[in-house]
């Protein structure tokens, strides 16, 4: 035998041990889809060693559940309950044994209804516990369907019966599907440790396809077999790329689960999708490699989410910003992500990333997404992308189906760059607020044949000075150069030197530090009106559509409020100019300052003579939306929705929130379909200055070129 096989050997004896150390369920679950109702016996097998020496376990389940143990040795004893979940305690005589079975049996309705509710919408998508339906089952384990004894890991062994024209899928492998008669029997076996068990079921069209070991498989609602190629074809290409970037795939099956309601969820080899978010052709490239990845981040390395929850950050930097990287718009995607934390983000609601858990509101998002991500773009930058790869390979290998934190990760970057990074990683997850720049006293000196920038940037926030590498870029007539500096000072000069007369300078030219953008570095978009914490909302007082406008208004009014922001609802005929101190929100095409927004007369330039067209068609038969810069003070906004299809009002106060970062948007019909979008110009940024240097001033044809993807 040789030592790497013998090795191997070894670790798969240790994984397998530290396992039946875990807690067991062997679970069979029999829906009754009309009733609502779940029966469930649950054979919970305890270690002797997680048995406190009272014999005294403490567990939660379902308030819905009426629960039984059918051993007489135990003592079963309900301690408290509330709306939702019940406590109960039960006492194992310990006898020398090293497991001891608890043999569970419990039934009744679970159908806790799909929230539709101000904080949904502020969340972005609606959630519920669990429920059992005509259209679906999901049961999760926030269902508290099975016993919780507050360990965070355990193994199960999954079989259910239900209707034979239903299946059944959850995490593991699948090891049994059979009809027999007017039911079908479904049975899952999943070894490795897991944090919650799922149990999704419908009337499924069942597609799959072998990418080497890993079953490929769509489960749809109804039947599409090019849609089910299409996920299944690049699922097999995600996987290899992802194997490549940080380890092999932790699972015999990857499965794109069609919801009956319209989700975004990650769960342990599936991910589960709405109808409406799986039919949207770029989807495949955004969201769904997003869900893929979160099975080596989050559902193979667990979260240890009392030190605050790591893996969105980086599975957005993996997979959303990798995605874009690769078409060379990794910069415009970090501009997103700032802007997103500059609108959003305020004294009183930003909060350091060892405290995320998870996303609720935009600012949430903003903080635990596009932080994190951005910590991580400044830690590839300052060891390299080489070395950045290896960290996370070695951070996956030593903490797969454990609970990791970002101690960890900064354990395995300093094991193997050798670079102590304690100071960044304090700096970057312990502390809240963000580094803003200023850029002044550009002049340029010229000493024997090296040119000499001077210039001062200055960390204007209200927050001590961050420690930060600054990109800087020096462009001649016809090159570029970038360079680092370093700044850990509120106020300090820096000389660059370069061999050709500078032209222009640039600070963090391509978006690589994470900080609070200048207004002027950005175009108008809608985020800097949902992200404002005091706005007018202006109704017409004489539109057809004034009752549908009124209900989008306390719609977004009720989600700003839960969200600590007010949103004020008045007519147009109440007050005789625009607020200049405020962003607000126009609406209706029949609003008095609609005036305020002659787009296709304005920004004709930028727009171009196609989508000026579009614009003029749909303000006769569509809908428009558009956010500009308010003429009455630059540091607020402007907000314009109209429409001609009053049916078409609903679909625009839930979908609106989702495209923040545009500056204007066309939609046909009343569902509506987006058919136009893009942003405005942005205002000069206060960090770019042209060089005069004796007087005179150059032109700047060089351009900087996108860097290289993390991987291709």
């Amino acid at each position: 035998m040789t030592a790497k096989i013998q090795l191997i050997l070894f670790l798969i004896f240790c994984q397998t041990s530290g396992f039946s150390q875990m807690i067991h369920h062997e679970i069979h679950a029999d829906l009754d889809i009309q009733n609502h109702t779940i029966t469930v016996t649950d054979e919970v097998k305890i270690p002797a060693t997680m048995i406190p020496a009272n014999g005294k376990l403490i567990f939660s389940l379902n308030t819905s559940l009426e629960v039984s143990i059918t051993d007489e040795n135990i003592e079963l004893t309900q301690e408290s309950t509330n709306e939702f979940s019940s406590d109960y305690s039960l006492v194992i005589e310990k006898n020398g044994s090293e497991t001891f079975t608890v043999p569970f049996s419990y039934s009744g309705v679970i159908n806790d209804q799909i929230e539709e509710n101000a904080a949904a919408v502020a969340r972005g998508f609606s959630e519920t516990s669990g429920l059992i339906t005509a259209d679906g089952v999901y049961l999760g384990g926030s269902t508290l369907w099975l016993p919780d004894f507050e360990e965070p890991l355990f193994t199960f062994n999954l079989e259910v019966t239900l209707p034979s024209d239903w299946s059944v899928v959850s995490q593991g492998k699948r090891t049994q599907n059979e009809i027999s008669g007017e039911k079908r029997t479904v049975r899952y076996e999943s070894p490795n440790p897991d944090e919650e068990a799922y149990l999704i079921a419908a009337h499924f069209t069942e597609y799959e396809q072998m990418a080497g070991n890993i079953a490929v498989q769509a489960f749809l609602r109804t039947p599409d077999e090019e849609l089910a190629n299409r996920y299944i074809g690049v699922t097999a290409q995600y996987i290899e790329m992802y194997e490549n970037l940080v380890g092999a795939y932790p699972y015999t099956k990857f499965a794109l689960v069609e919801n009956f309601w319209e989700t975004g969820f990650g769960m342990p080899s599936f991910t589960l999708l709405g109808e409406k978010v799986i039919r949207l052709p770029f989807i495949l490239y955004t969201s769904y490699p997003h869900e893929l990845l979160h099975n080596w981040w989050g559902n193979s390395v667990y979260v240890d989410v009392h030190s605050g929850n790591w893996c969105e950050g980086i599975t957005a930097y993996m997979a959303d910003h990798l995605m874009k990287e690769q078409q060379g718009q990794g910069a415009q995607y970090r501009q997103t992500t700032l802007q997103k934390f500059t609108d959003y983000v305020n004294e009183n609601n930003d909060f350091p990333l060892i405290e995320f858990r998870s996303r609720h509101n935009s600012a949430e998002e903003a903080v635990g997404y596009g932080k994190c991500l951005m910590m991580n773009h400044m830690l590839r930058k300052e060891v390299g992308d080489s070395l950045f790869k290896k960290a996370y390979q070695h951070f996956y290998q030593n903490n797969k189906f454990t609970i990791a934190s970002y101690m960890d990760i900064r354990k395995s970057f300093e094991e193997v760059t050798r670079i102590k990074l304690e100071p960044f990683f304090s700096q970057w997850t312990e502390r809240k607020g963000a580094p803003a720049l200023s850029l002044s006293d550009v002049t340029v000196k010229k000493e024997a044949k090296v040119f000499k920038t001077h210039f001062t940037l200055e960390q204007t926030q209200s927050e001590d000075p961050f420690f930060i590498n600054v990109p800087v870029a020096i462009y001649s007539e016809n090159s570029v150069v970038k360079k680092m500096i370093a700044m850990d000072l509120r106020k300090q000069k820096f000389t660059l030197h370069t061999d050709e007369l500078p032209v222009k300078i640039e600070i963090d030219p391509q978006f690589d530090v994470f900080r609070k953008l200048d207004k002027a570095e950005v175009p108008p978009a809608l985020s800097q009106l949902f992200g404002s914490r005091d706005a007018k909302i202006i109704l017409p007082a004489k539109s057809s559509n004034q009752e549908a406008y009124r209900e989008l208004a306390e719609t977004w009014q009720k989600s700003q409020e839960v969200q600590g922001k007010k949103l004020q609802i008045v007519l147009d005929s109440e007050i005789d100019e625009l607020p200049e101190d405020q962003s607000v929100w126009v609406i209706g095409f029949e609003n008095k300052f609609a005036d305020q927004f002659l787009i296709a007369e304005n920004y004709a330039t930028s727009l171009g003579p196609e989508n000026v067209s579009q614009i003029l068609e749909l303000s006769k038969s569509g809908s428009l939306v558009y956010a500009v810069p308010n003429p009455g003070n630059n540091a607020y906004s402007l907000g314009f929705i109209g429409t001609n299809i009053q049916e078409a009002i609903p679909g625009l106060a839930r979908l609106l929130p989702h495209y923040g970062k545009y500056s204007y948007l066309g939609f046909e019909g009343t569902r509506p379909n987006n058919v136009l979008k893009g942003n405005f110009p942005s205002l000069n940024s206060p960090l770019h200055q042209i060089i005069t240097f004796e007087g005179k001033t150059g032109i700047a044809n060089a351009r900087l070129e996108p860097e290289e993807p993390l991987i291709n």
